[in-house]
């Protein structure tokens, strides 16, 4: 099968994977099993094979693709489970300090809520006003401790992303065979 810069134009896709295609093969490429090994993983296989398979192709794709599906996903579960586990305490933390602000922040601003509740439309400009510098206030206080909880979190999110990387480019690479043995069938 040959895929031109001009059929994906011509399909709307997006700039990013139009970019890429042409970087990578110019302005067309025949899809062989050694080009599909070496590039596949990069693009949006399933996009792809959405435009451009017949119903028939599409349903022998998804059926090849369904036990790549569940693999990845039973190869990725306790990783996810892993990162989510260490995530919630800190998550928990950050939620904890939190809690404080907000209580506060809604106490000061209940009364201006009920004012304008009683006043309504003419006096919504005057309720922004009002309520700006205590949104600001809150906010200004709250983001250090959010930056915090991103901070704490940040290795999690690498190690997690580490670990998941290669079940990414081995799936990918999977789905992107499958794709090509549909198209050669």
């Amino acid at each position: 099968m040959k895929i031109t810069l001009r059929q994906l134009k011509k399909l709307d896709a997006c700039t990013q994977q139009v970019v890429l295609f042409r970087t990578t093969f110019g302005e067309s490429v025949e899809l062989t099993e050694d080009v599909v090994k070496e590039h596949g993983a990069k693009f949006e296989i399933n996009w792809l094979a959405e435009k451009v398979l017949t119903p028939k192709q599409w349903a022998n794709y998804q059926a090849k693709r369904a036990p790549l599906d569940a693999d990845y996903q039973a190869k990725c579960a306790p990783l996810d489970a892993d990162y989510l586990a260490k995530r919630a305490p800190l998550y928990a933390d950050y939620q904890a300090k939190r809690a404080p602000l907000d209580a506060d922040y809604q106490a000061k601003r209940a009364p201006l809520d009920a004012d304008y509740l009683a006043k309504r439309a003419p006096l919504y400009a005057d309720y922004q006003a009002k309520c700006a510098p205590l949104d600001a206030d809150y906010q200004a206080k709250r983001a250090p401790l959010y930056a915090d909880y991103l901070a704490k979190r940040a290795p999690l999110d690498a190690d997690y992303q580490a670990k998941c990387a290669p079940l990414d480019a081995d799936y990918l690479a999977k789905r992107a065979l499958a794709f090509w043995e549909v198209i050669n069938k």
